[in-house]
């Protein structure tokens, strides 16, 4: 992991609310054409057996019809394997450690342990919420737009794609940021749906074969956004771009591109007390978890067992998240 993952890891982590900006810094003076740009047309205790009280407003999720469906996967029911080994970790750790002296084991450790797990069969967005759909939930809600109003430098404003309630034609596809949690948490209540638990974000990546990324274990290069700088619009890329980068399900863009919020509240040591079926996260915390990594990333940072946790109301231009839904008898099977 290099300077620019642990800037956005320890600030995101401790939960200093700044200028995702001050992070990443914008450089919208260099105009270079996105070498992977596509259409996306192309392609600590448990809740589990109690309601989760950060769960939607019922009456906001009612039975869906079969549209609702649409850009979504069903995962099926049935176990996986969560988390890492230690084995795994110091794996992990030495390769880092090739890059950044600084790297430590409890960077990793909350991966620990590697540990069965069974899901009910759920429905996740094939693709992460973009600018075009997110500004239709502001519209129909007065929600704020999707960008830090607090900046006070033209620095800082550099790293929002939207102005007001309006971006540039050529983000319309690409996944929304400067949204948090409580605003993902909003937007899917208000379509009808919910976060995805942090275990059915995981299953939904890795499967239930258990790959380091989302595709196996081979070299993201041409399978997913990361490793680059800000440079606004040209920084990320339409969702659905990689058609080698999905997940054993068909889930896009689940390393790089974005960040994605999941509805757990993070618990360093909740896999060593976890329930084996369904677990939903603690029952209460400090940070809400997300997961994935992104554009400014590296490649060691878009593993699927790796765990970032922020505070419910920071906003950064790294994250957005997608929506996932109980499978119900009444939706398509």
């Amino acid at each position: 992991m290099l300077k620019r993952f642990l800037a956005s890891f320890f600030i995101c982590c401790l939960g200093i609310v700044v200028s995702q900006t001050s992070l990443v810094l914008a450089d919208d003076t260099v105009e270079v054409e996105d070498p992977y740009a596509a259409s996306a047309e192309a392609e600590t205790s448990s809740s589990d057996d109690e309601e989760d009280p950060s769960s939607p407003d019922p009456n906001l999720s009612l039975i869906p019809s079969v549209d609702d469906y649409q850009r979504m996967v069903m995962v099926p029911a049935g176990g996986f394997k969560m988390g890492s080994t230690f084995s795994e970790i110091k794996d992990y750790l030495a390769a880092c450690r090739k890059v950044d002296k600084n790297c430590a084991l409890w960077w990793f450790d909350d991966e620990l342990p590697k540990h069965d797990v069974y899901l009910y069969s759920f429905w996740i967005d094939i693709f992460e919420v973009t600018n075009k759909e997110y500004l239709e939930f502001v519209l129909a809600t007065d929600r704020r737009p999707a960008l830090d109003e607090t900046c006070e430098t033209e620095r800082c404003w550099a790293g929002n794609i939207w102005k007001g309630k309006s971006f540039p034609e050529k983000a319309a596809n690409q996944p929304v940021t400067q949204v948090s949690w409580e605003d993902a948490y909003e937007y899917c209540a208000w379509r009808g749906k919910r976060l995805p638990t942090e275990a059915e974000w995981e299953k939904a990546a890795r499967g239930p074969g258990g790959g380091i990324y989302p595709w196996g274990d081979s070299s993201p290069k041409g399978r997913a956004t990361y490793k680059r700088k800000w440079r606004g619009v040209l920084t990320m890329t339409n969702v659905g771009s990689y058609s080698r980068g999905v997940s054993p399900y068909g889930v896009h863009d689940m390393a790089g591109n974005v960040w994605e919020w999941v509805n757990d509240w993070y618990g360093r040591n909740y896999y060593k007390n976890s329930a084996k079926r369904n677990p939903k996260g603690p029952k209460e915390g400090y940070f809400r978890v997300s997961r994935g990594g992104s554009w400014v990333n590296y490649e060691d940072s878009l593993r699927s067992a790796l765990r970032r946790w922020s505070r419910a109301d920071v906003r950064f231009n790294d994250t957005g998240f997608r929506c996932a839904k109980d499978h119900v008898r009444k939706g398509p099977s």
